[in-house]
């Protein structure tokens, strides 16, 4: 199984360049999410469920940012149901203009072929060890 979900988190990210793309795709980034699935967000613990919160958390980030990109730099097998995303996130704030350019990592649990649960990470260290690969 782990291979199939190695595949589909690349096809989910792969239209995830820039703004403007990741709105476009909404739908597209909505048919790989299980109905229900689940985003944790690190920066106050929210839990987003269901492919209409998941919407609502990209909906919510992208908002912030007058431009932003999201580069995936590996897709990392963690064996069994789980697959850990490292990506650099740009983006430029709506309202400062400032340039913000950080490591995202984000764990990502399938069920029956489709992404159930997102968790998200700004450290390394915390983001291998929730997928078992620390030592």
């Amino acid at each position: 199984m782990s291979k199939e979900n190695v595949e589909v988190a690349a096809r989910w990210y792969e239209v995830a360049t820039s703004k403007t793309e990741l709105m476009a795709a909404m739908p597209r980034t909505m048919s790989f999410c299980h109905p229900d699935v689940e985003w944790s967000a690190p920066e106050d613990g929210t839990t987003y469920r269901g492919r209409e919160g998941v919407r609502q958390r990209l909906e919510e980030w992208l908002e912030s940012f007058g431009d932003y990109s999201f580069e995936v730099e590996r897709i990392i097998d963690c064996g069994g149901d789980e697959v850990l995303v490292v990506a650099t996130e740009v983006g430029r704030g709506a309202t400062s203009g400032a340039e913000v350019r950080s490591t995202d990592y984000e764990l990502l649990t399938f069920r029956d072929g489709m992404i159930v649960r997102i968790r998200e990470f700004y450290d390394e260290a915390n983001a291998l060890e929730a997928a078992g690969l620390s030592e």
